[in-house]
């Protein structure tokens, strides 16, 4: 019998993964992430949030990367201090110094990743897989109608395979 399930089998609905409009600071991106985090304990860890416009089209993802990245963008850069300070004792002093909460008030929209890749829901879960593995992605939405359904991610797409292999 044929492999037949859909991408959409596996995905988490819009409904419950986070997501925000663009002009959402840091700070509540975090507050929403954290509140996730809570609220799905056990069943998934919220690692990105889903950034819309008004008109509830897809903008942009807010990795948790994005997310320090923006509160603290002197890591993007090797500097000599950095070099002359290998344990970056002076860099984590400014960042978790009074700086901190100032940066957190910067727009998403300022920092968010832009979409690489979607995937329509009724598509098979090999497809997704080669799709995220060809653009490198550990997750990706899900579309039907040009309106976003979900989002499948790496590891459950994972599981599946690794239950097909196992027997589970």
């Amino acid at each position: 019998m044929p492999y037949e399930k859909k991408v959409k089998d596996l995905m988490i609905p819009l409904e419950d993964y986070p997501h925000i409009p663009y002009w959402f600071t840091l700070r509540q991106a975090m507050a929403i992430v954290r509140e996730a985090a809570v609220k799905f304990e056990g069943s998934f860890e919220p690692r990105a949030v889903l950034v819309f416009d008004e008109k509830y089209q897809l903008m942009g993802i807010l990795t948790l990367r994005d997310i320090i990245k923006g509160l603290e963008p002197r890591f993007l850069q090797e500097t000599i201090l950095v070099k002359g300070d290998p344990n970056l004792a002076v860099l984590m002093g400014d960042l978790f110094g009074p700086g901190l909460k100032e940066a957190s008030q910067k727009p998403v929209s300022e920092v968010m990743s832009p979409i690489k890749v979607t995937i329509p829901g009724s598509d098979p879960i090999a497809k997704a897989i080669f799709v995220m593995i060809k653009e490198d992605v550990g997750l990706m939405p899900v579309m039907e109608g040009g309106k976003v359904m979900g989002m499948i991610r790496l590891s459950d797409l994972f599981k599946e395979i690794s239950d097909l292999v196992l027997g589970d």
